[in-house]
């Protein structure tokens, strides 16, 4: 049986045990899955009992770049921060899928975005993911900030571009929220005139006000649970070295999900 859990701190409301368990589930591998809810101050400390407890571990704010001095090697793709650790034989290996889980959910609500003019609004932690998946998969992207030098230090990482406005980035096909509570639902001055898809990366609540402010102009909107559940996918894929059908597997997450709701 895979000892599994998902580390951070202040977390008691993750959905993590009841994704990962419905996915592995499905995958039909025995395993389980614990929630290690520490002090922001305390993770040091507890990094080498995780690393020695568990076969595999999702790490979760705050600690996605702490971990990385516990680890021995990184397959991130040059992202530094890291979701998903799996022990094997005495090393630890840190990957990162929260990218890949943003674009197989993204790519179900605007397709094929290559060439598109897509405005990115917030600079933190979950954005360096997204801002690597729009890049990759050919999207021209601007970044918005309400602190302009985040904005412009992660475009200058990416190749993208930094404006001090939203209203600097022009017509957009696409909106992309990463930026944290309590932002407006729309930057000021943000064109909106060719808004075709919205995507906010928050996923509770599942309708927020930058996605209804975006739906009033006419745009598809998604949230960001099947980035989260996209992202565990991969995830149990690196755990257990099995690969299934994705779709099927988040479509049986995202049933587990709904059934815990109702409780």
């Amino acid at each position: 049986m895979l000892k599994l859990c998902v580390a951070g701190s202040g977390i008691s409301y993750t959905l993590s045990p009841v994704i990962h368990k419905a996915v592995l589930g499905a995958l039909g591998v025995e395993a389980e899955y614990l929630v290690e809810d520490i002090p922001a101050d305390a993770f040091p400390a507890n990094a080498p009992r995780l690393l020695a407890s568990y076969d595999g571990f999702n790490v979760t704010k705050p600690f996605k770049r702490d971990i990385i001095p516990f680890l021995s090697s990184l397959e991130t793709g040059g992202l530094d921060a890291v979701n998903v650790v799996r022990t094997n034989g005495g090393r630890a290996v840190g990957y990162n899928t929260d990218a890949d889980g943003f674009a197989l959910d993204f790519a179900s609500l605007a397709g094929d975005v290559r060439g598109a003019r897509v405005l990115m609004i917030g600079a933190g932690g979950a954005a360096e993911a997204v801002a690597f998946a729009l890049r990759r998969a050919g999207a021209e992207v601007t970044v918005y900030n309400r602190t302009y030098a985040r904005a412009e230090a992660l475009a200058e990482k990416f190749g993208l571009r930094a404006v001090k406005s939203a209203a600097e980035a022009g017509k957009c096909e696409v909106f992309v929220n990463c930026a944290t509570p309590p932002a407006p639902p729309l930057p000021e001055g943000a064109d909106t005139s060719a808004l075709a898809y919205a995507y906010d990366i928050v996923y509770s609540p599942r309708h927020t006000p930058f996605m209804a402010a975006c739906e009033e102009r006419g745009a598809k909107t998604s949230d960001g649970l099947g980035m989260l559940v996209y992202q565990a996918v991969i995830a149990d894929e690196i755990f257990t070295g099995r690969r299934g059908d994705r779709a099927a597997l988040a479509a049986a997450a995202l049933r587990a999900i709904d059934k815990e709701s109702k409780k």
